[in-house]
């Protein structure tokens, strides 16, 4: 059980006690400043109301009936909060019980790259926020899986094909010539409703645009170091599944037909008109995510999270609504995890207008940035190309992650890439800076950090608040993951980590280790480091960036 946890408890037994009921609501969080403790809880002031009493003297009473046997200190502040700040011999490191979180398995829907067009910054966008669940869900111990859900149906494929038979050839700025010309969006609408009808060349130009791409696509996972995908459930495989869903619509009755459209009509809701249909045929992307979700349902999947950009936010608003109307989902079981969109000097990234910013050359130009600081940095790294291909990497995913996903991002090479500010290159340059102390002092063969445990200064007196504020940051990494997946919110870890590496490197500029002649001093701090060392580096693997023993 977390610490956040236990004080949960702990206070729920003590406010029965006190007089109230044990279903009160309240919060267990930080406290604002280490000053005043580890933990504040608001107990008391929700609890207050319910008796109709002063919050500090149901505080007191809490207190006094509240079993405090792990707690340094335990105090009212302000109008009623209770203040916990921990025994020393609680800031143990700890270790998490990784078993099954989830009622059922999860499904992750992320990456989402459409056949035929290369994968821009936004692809990374996606397939970053949601390795990053991936990794947070699977450390927690969740049954969690993932799909790519490739784009290789729909209207797109229209145009694709029209340019396939009439340039022998296709790419963005065909795509985007074909796109402004009327009479050309009417033949490419025609071009996929054929490929549906199962027209044979079609259907080859089709297949064959499909192998070449997915090679491309699956190299995202060498690009970037992303996890592997447990699978690969591209739209063309829900093709036999939607016939049953339209039938399951017209049964409930909710399909209307609307200028020679199928819709149903979700105006109720406050979520327009959505088109099942359309007047010359062609499936819409709905119709398959409808079918997709049920057959995720029927896969055993009990939730269903597709992170996917805030422009789609109506598409998932409706594919939800359609679901309850026909009572195939509650509450939870689908979810769309938003996020913002990445702009290049204010300009957003646009397939149609023949402008995007490709993935692969973010990548190379990152590269080239990175291999010119390392190399002036430090000339002489060995293995400098790995070290640069690590470092370029996690600055590109941290920058990502470190934004709250609902914000729209610019980006700006010199924020992405500052080896001293809030970036992944300062995550990686801190733990490096740990290994080399570590070097210098321990033999590789004796390091085990959960062998040499923190207890070698047994009271407050003997180490310095940075220390103890290092213990109690080392203890929480469990909490603060749970934090980020409450609301899927990766810059929650990634916040902490920048945060943890700031103290870790306060730690290292006022507590000498090499130099300490006190040996107690000194083989607590290293035992420090080696915590400090194993936590960073396993909250930067779930950001899905690589640590560095030098750089």
């Amino acid at each position: 059980m977390l610490m956040r946890e236990k004080i949960r408890e702990l206070l729920t037994d003590a406010a029965q006690k006190s007089g109230l009921a044990r279903g009160l609501v309240f919060e267990v969080s930080y406290a604002t400043d280490t000053k005043f403790g580890d933990y504040a809880s608001n107990i008391a002031m929700v609890g207050a109301k319910a008796l109709k009493s002063k919050p500090k003297e149901l505080a007191e009473k809490i207190i006094a009936n509240l079993d405090s046997s792990m707690f340094e200190k335990v105090e009212v502040a302000g109008p009623g909060f209770i203040n916990f700040t921990l025994k020393l011999s609680e800031l143990q490191p700890i270790t998490y019980n990784l078993q099954s979180k989830s009622k059922g398995k999860i499904l992750l829907e992320y990456f989402q790259p459409n056949i035929a067009k290369p994968l821009h910054i936004g692809h990374l966008e996606t397939a970053i926020i949601g390795d990053c669940l991936k990794r947070m869900f699977l450390y927690l111990g969740y049954k969690v899986e993932s799909d790519t859900h490739m784009g290789d149906w729909g209207t797109q494929f229209g145009y694709l094909i029209l340019a396939q038979k009439k340039f022998d050839k296709v790419n963005d700025k065909i795509y985007a010539e074909l796109n402004a010309d009327e009479s050309q969006r009417e033949a490419a609408k025609l071009e996929f409703v054929k490929l549906e009808q199962g027209d044979p060349e079609n259907r080859k130009i089709w297949q064959q645009l499909v192998d070449t791409s997915v090679k491309e696509f699956l190299q995202i996972n060498d690009l970037m170091d992303i996890l592997p995908f447990d699978h690969h459930w591209p739209e063309s495989f829900y093709e036999d599944k939607m016939s049953a869903v339209l039938e399951e619509l017209k049964k409930k009755k909710l399909i209307v037909e609307s200028q020679g459209a199928q819709i149903v009509n979700l105006e109720e809701q406050g979520l327009g008109v959505a088109i099942i249909v359309k007047s010359d045929g062609g499936t819409t992307y709905l119709l398959r995510d409808l079918a997709g979700f049920l057959f995720v349902q029927k896969e055993g999947f009990k939730q269903h999270l597709y992170v996917v950009d805030n422009r789609q936010s109506l598409h998932y608003k409706q594919l939800f609504a359609i679901l309850k109307l026909i009572g195939k989902i509650e509450d939870e079981e689908g979810i769309h995890v938003d996020y913002g969109f990445i702009s290049f000097k204010g300009e957003a990234l646009s397939t149609r207008k023949g402008n995007m910013v490709l993935a692969e050359d973010v990548i190379t130009q990152a590269e080239e940035k990175v291999a010119k600081i390392v190399s002036e940095k430090n000339p002489d790294l060995k293995d400098k190309q790995a070290v640069i291909k690590a470092v370029t990497k996690g600055a590109l995913k941290y920058f990502i992650l470190k934004h709250n996903r609902h914000s729209d991002i610019e980006f700006d090479w010199v924020e992405v890439l500052d080896f001293e500010g809030d970036t992944g290159p300062y995550l990686q340059y801190a733990y490096a800076r740990l290994a080399s102390i570590l070097r210098r002092v321990i033999p590789d063969s004796i390091r085990n950090p959960d062998d040499r445990i923190l207890n070698q200064v047994q009271d407050d007196n003997k180490i310095s608040a940075t220390e103890r504020e290092l213990l109690f940051k080392l203890s929480i990494l469990p909490e603060i993951v749970e934090d980020a997946l409450k609301d899927y919110m990766p810059n929650i870890l990634a916040n902490y980590l920048y945060k943890l590496a700031t103290l870790i490197n306060k730690f290292y500029h006022e507590s000498p280790v090499v130099q300490e002649k006190d040996e107690a001093k000194k083989n607590f701090r290293l035992a420090l480091i080696l915590k400090a060392q194993t936590t960073l580096g396993q909250g930067m693997s779930l950001l899905g960036i690589h640590a560095l023993e030098e750089m």
